[in-house]
């Protein structure tokens, strides 16, 4: 596992830009760029399990024994967002995932999940908890203070959109990404659309930051203020769901009509950006809505952990009760940094303001991002973070702890344009 470190590094700051190849299985190849696994999967979904279950076998096997020992029967068991955790049996996790979650994927993935089930050496119901191991830790009451934001038009430097984003969640569940952090890159025969998405090993459909061959981009945040006391299993999960909204659309203006019309799982934000334009939509498993950009004359959004739209009839004024995520103050300085000179906001730009930590000797700061070693009680902690340039198909996607920025160019690894 890759050296962990306590406090922010500077060398964090630089960029590397260079894979190696390292493996390859019945058509599929597994690079290796830093801490970070770049899967590229090609061919049919059963081929492509195949190949992930493979390439991957002995990361997702250490995840799998990691995260059996969180959520499973085990005394010495310790969940990732470091708090109890309601221990179950193998039984009582089929249960919650297969009938619901697993039944409720398309057949495409139930491909996907038999391949890489055969070749990693899981059964099926295991392969199936990997897939869905972020339900797992939200089960256990985990929560996170993500922060994101996206700037374009005269709000940008060159007019180009620019997206950042902030993903926090416990402790241990950035302690594992130094082994098992994944940039998946499927490339699906007969497709139009080639996806990548950054996820940990394991997770052979889901994921909560992608984007497709066309340059659409979707991220996830917490809306903790609008979130019920208890979520719905009987339903597709939304990070599985996400696959499919960049696996069958290009563009923004065609979310704009789809995502209101759906349910998620969890009361969630989801940032949605391609080239020219960037939104956010508001998700609950009772209400999705679609929101307007807010700021520098609608070519800056952003969110902290709030829910606004007024549909919601919430107070966009009040802190979650989780006020240790600090949510109002993480977009408000968001905002602030972005507002400041706007035409010279770009990826270095954002790449910057994500390196600011939002407690500093104790006390919050102009940050909204890097909890690094939190020095007051909060339950999250950095675990990756991504700055985005659709227009490019660029991602560059950091791990603090582990790596420096990872610079990928998607361009490189999609074949289905």
């Amino acid at each position: 596992m890759a050296d962990k470190k306590a406090t922010f590094d500077p060398a964090w700051d630089e960029i590397n830009s260079s894979p190696t190849e390292v493996a390859e299985f019945e058509g599929g190849q597994l690079y290796k760029q830093d801490a970070v696994h770049v899967i590229v999967l090609n061919g049919s979904h059963y081929e492509m399990g195949r190949q992930y279950g493979h390439l991957l076998k002995e990361q997702i096997q250490w995840h799998l024994g990691e995260l059996e020992n969180d959520f499973l029967v085990n005394p010495g068991g310790n969940n990732p967002v470091d708090r109890p955790a309601p221990l179950l049996s193998h039984e009582e996790l089929k249960a919650k995932f297969m009938p619901g979650y697993y039944r409720a994927q398309p057949y495409s993935q139930k491909q996907m999940l038999k391949g890489a089930a055969e070749t990693a050496g899981l059964t099926l119901e295991q392969m199936v908890f990997m897939d869905h191991m972020l339900q797992a830790v939200i089960m256990a009451a985990g929560i996170s203070g993500c922060t994101s934001a996206a700037v374009w038009g005269g709000a940008s430097k060159d007019g180009r959109l620019y997206t950042g984003r902030n993903h926090d969640f416990g402790k241990a569940w950035r302690d594992r990404l130094g082994q098992i952090g994944v940039i998946r890159v499927t490339n699906p025969t007969g497709s139009e659309i080639s996806v990548a998405a950054a996820t940990r090993a394991g997770q052979v459909n889901t994921a909560i930051d992608l984007m497709n061959s066309k340059g659409l981009y979707i991220e996830f945040n917490n809306a903790d203020n609008v979130r019920p006391t208890s979520l719905p299993t009987n339903m597709r999960a939304i990070d599985d769901q996400s696959y499919s909204l960049v696996a069958d659309y290009q563009s923004v203006a065609e979310l704009n009509v789809v995502v209101p019309n759906l349910k998620s799982s969890d009361a969630l934000l989801m940032l949605a950006a391609d080239p020219t334009e960037a939104r956010y939509f508001e998700l609950s498993p009772y209400l999705s809505v679609r929101t307007e950009p807010e700021f520098l004359d609608g070519q800056l959004t952003s969110r902290g952990n709030h829910a606004l739209h007024p549909a919601w009839n919430m107070d966009p004024e009040s802190d979650p009760e989780r006020s240790i995520a600090f949510s109002m103050l993480r977009r408000t300085n968001f905002v602030k940094f972005l507002s400041e000179d706007p035409a010279s906001n770009d990826d270095a730009k954002m790449r910057a303001f994500l390196s600011k930590q939002i407690i500093v000797d104790g006390k919050t700061s102009d940050g909204s991002a890097c909890i690094m070693e939190p020095a007051v009680k909060v339950e999250d902690w950095t675990a990756y973070q991504t700055v985005t340039i659709p227009a490019e198909k660029k991602l560059f996607w950091r791990i603090p702890t582990f790596t420096p920025w990872l610079e990928f160019d998607l361009k490189k690894y999609f074949t289905n344009e």
